[in-house]
């Protein structure tokens, strides 16, 4: 972890403020992983579950700063590549390095992923925050679950300890989305009131000593299921093409009627000779209100979006990422459901 360098300036006799600046040039980097698709739903083309990790690694890569000319602060985002369609891959690195500006790279094996860490400080840079989509057991993100390749992509205690301090920025943070980073035993469905969760067994914690960033994690499950929207947001979107419509034909309606007033008012000023002069009885027509919100709107572009991919692909693809993040699930009971805190113990 590079050393900052500190200015102190008084705001008032009693406050100060530290200004720290960073000494390497910065990454903001999305991590994610292959994704397990059972052959029945393969079969009825039921791909959504596998678009999960992809859809919301591009919501975070939108989410960081904007990357710089002199590539000072950079986007990175690492896509473990088995199982996913070419095809598919090609386009998200289409979208994720001309829309979102970020380097783009695809994975085989877990050492590549370490080696991406470990080599930051030689290439003169730092890690500011790292973003972890996959599944998860307690003690490893797995970023091949259920595929053949699970062994080599796992990321377990000993690939975390390889994650060293030099290689992260001040301040940096690491979030993990995968189930039960956060736990240190292998609880499945509770954790006893008069059981210890061993919070500093967790792969959470390791990579928190390891890397002398803060971690955030989840001690429980966690839900990729409003990845397209709540069940509120479907509803939106089922009725947005119809107020869409009505407020289309309302705005011609509008603008035909302000045509025609303006026309004849103009005809009444040359009539009068008076250029201020308004038509008697009448004022001219009001703009009307849209019924579809600009969030219902944003909404249903991005439902159209994933429908035109998975014409195109046969995958809910979506440009703009995830309508929600990741949440925590509802298992293991007796730990918080949230995402948690980990500072590194020195």
């Amino acid at each position: 972890m590079a050393a900052p360098k500190k200015k102190q300036a008084q705001t008032t006799d009693q406050h100060g403020t530290t200004q720290v600046k960073g000494t390497l040039a910065q990454d903001y980097v999305t991590v994610v992983g292959a994704s397990y698709i059972s052959f029945m739903a393969n079969i009825r083309g039921q791909r959504g579950n596998m678009m999960n990790f992809i859809n919301q690694g591009i919501r975070q890569i939108k989410n960081y700063p904007e990357p710089t000319p002199n590539y000072s602060v950079q986007r990175a985002f690492l896509i473990f590549k088995d199982e996913y369609d070419p095809k598919l891959l090609a386009e998200v690195k289409k979208i994720v390095t001309e829309r979102y500006k970020a380097e783009y790279r695809e994975y085989d094996n877990i050492s590549q992923l370490v080696d991406f860490v470990v080599s930051r400080k030689r290439r003169g840079r730092e890690i500011k925050q790292m973003d972890f989509f996959s599944h998860g057991v307690v003690g490893a993100i797995e970023f091949g679950y259920e595929l053949d390749k699970r062994e080599s992509y796992r990321l377990r205690d000993a690939q975390a300890r390889m994650f060293t301090p030099d290689a992260f920025a001040y301040g940096a943070r690491i979030y993990s989305y995968a189930c039960r980073t956060g736990l240190g035993i292998d609880a499945d469905l509770t954790v006893r009131e008069n059981e210890d969760p061993h919070y500093e067994r967790s792969l959470a914690q390791i990579m928190a000593n390891a890397t002398g960033a803060v971690v955030w994690a989840f001690p429980r499950r966690s839900l990729y299921d409003q990845t397209y929207g709540t069940d509120e947001d479907r509803q939106a979107v089922e009725k947005a093409p119809a107020r869409q419509e009505a407020d289309k034909a309302a705005s011609r309606a509008y603008r035909k009627q302000l045509s025609d007033y303006q026309r004849r008012l103009a005809a009444h000023r040359t009539a009068q000779k008076n250029p201020e002069a308004q038509l008697p009885h009448e004022t001219a027509p009001v703009a009307p209100k849209k019924t579809l919100s600009e969030r219902d709107a944003a909404l249903l572009k991005q439902a159209q979006g994933r429908d035109q991919y998975n014409s195109i692909l046969g995958y809910p693809l979506d440009a703009e990422g995830a309508v929600h993040p990741v949440r925590s699930g509802n298992t293991p009971d007796g730990v918080p459901k949230k995402l948690c805190e980990y500072k590194p113990v020195k």
